[in-house]
């Protein structure tokens, strides 16, 4: 897909999520409305969209090597957060924030999304993404993340088995064994069964960044601004840049290559904020840091895309 249509359709959502704004801003719809399109996009649509996705078209060839370079895109940035942090003279428990959500993609809730109305079903390019967010940051999240959190905060342990647990059955996941089983297999579905999940999952992207654009609360920007930008900075722009750079030596083609930095450069993940303040990390902060990424990402985003096209192969 040419750049530029690349970034009409990251402007596009971006859009929506401004309709998402300007409702709260209005008073016609707020937090509570977001959370009923967040449990919808998580436990309904999103799983659609999965195991149509994945029934097409399987995992992309050479996804393990998206993997590959976010992974090193994580562990690079969450040492550069907490590095930042304690440069900047924040505390511990901040550090570990900072660690968190310099590092954690939102690559399931945004990152697939974006990929598939981006790319489609071209090379397997929402499949490698699915994969990048089932490893990279479901799986990451709850092992090295915990790890990372409870370590910095101080916070008590317990909890980690059964957060784990809660990812494996996690409508998200069981929708991937559902669509690679009728890939490999492949099982023939009813028609209007196909048309019904084809349906619920391209109704994803809107929903998301509408209900990004319910949930995101400025008055949270207040105060510490100098460590925002920085960790801000640490998760849109040295996180695709190292992703990149792991893609280039990996000798990783298209569209491969571009989803690997794509997820790296998607905002902070939610769930990183829910386990920095969990554990004892500076929750406020993180939180903080998800609403500052998720506004630069619409600045951040398009110069990715523009260095994809220039760089890549």
């Amino acid at each position: 897909m040419p750049s530029g249509d690349l970034i009409s359709q990251l402007l596009a959502l971006f859009a929506v999520l401004g309709v998402g704004v300007l409702l709260r801003a209005l008073g016609r719809a707020g937090q509570a409305d977001a959370a009923v399109l967040h449990r919808l996009v998580i436990d309904v649509t999103t799983p659609a969209l999965i195991v149509t996705v994945l029934r097409r078209s399987g995992i992309g060839h050479g996804a393990w090597g998206a993997v590959a370079a976010s992974t090193v895109a994580l562990f690079a940035c969450a040492l550069a957060g907490v590095a930042v942090a304690r440069a900047l003279g924040l505390p511990r428990a901040a550090q570990g924030a900072a660690g968190l959500v310099g590092s954690f993609s939102n690559t399931g809730f945004l990152g697939v999304p974006v990929v598939l109305a981006l790319y489609g079903d071209a090379g397997g390019a929402a499949g490698t993404a699915i994969l990048v967010d089932s490893i990279v940051t479901a799986l990451l999240l709850w092992t090295f993340g915990v790890a990372l959190a409870a370590r910095m905060g101080g916070g008590g342990g317990g909890g980690e088995g059964r957060g784990l647990l809660a990812v494996l059955l996690h409508p998200n996941v069981l929708s991937i064994a559902v669509g690679l089983t009728l890939h490999a297999a492949p099982i023939p579905l009813p028609v209007w069964l196909e048309h019904a999940l084809g349906a619920l999952g391209s109704a994803t992207p809107t929903l998301v960044f509408l209900a990004l654009g319910l949930s995101l609360d400025l008055a949270s920007l207040r105060g510490r601004v100098r460590p925002l930008a920085a960790v801000a900075a640490v998760k849109l722009l040295l996180s695709p840049a190292v992703a990149l750079g792991a893609a280039v030596a990996l000798g990783l083609k298209r569209p491969t290559s571009e989803v690997a930095v794509l997820q790296s450069a998607m905002p902070t993940s939610m769930v990183s904020v829910i386990v920095a303040a969990r554990y004892g990390c500076d929750g406020q902060f993180a939180a903080a840091t998800a609403v500052v990424t998720t506004l630069g990402a619409l600045a951040t985003l398009p110069i990715v895309v523009e260095a994809l096209r220039r760089i890549v192969p």
